[in-house]
């Protein structure tokens, strides 16, 4: 049977609903592309790290408090 690629979309809801798996999998999923973003702006591997982790605790917060808006991509 081959993996189903779930969207990100249905890994909110599934966090949301308690499924801290789903997390890790949205992490993994974005963790290159947003931490290339941000190093291509600070260019330093330290303060890199540091956002990166204040980026996804705020997106933690945000969807624990049910504010998340489905408007774009996650």
């Amino acid at each position: 049977m081959a993996n189903v690629v779930l969207p990100d979309a249905v890994l909110v809801k599934n966090y949301v609903g308690g499924d801290e798996i789903a997390l890790a999998t949205l992490i993994e999923r974005h963790q290159s592309k947003i931490y290339g973003f941000i190093y291509s702006k600070v260019m330093d591997r330290d303060v890199t790290e540091d956002i990166f982790q204040d980026t996804f605790i705020k997106v933690i917060k945000t969807l624990k408090t049910k504010n998340y808006n489905e408007e774009g991509k996650f």
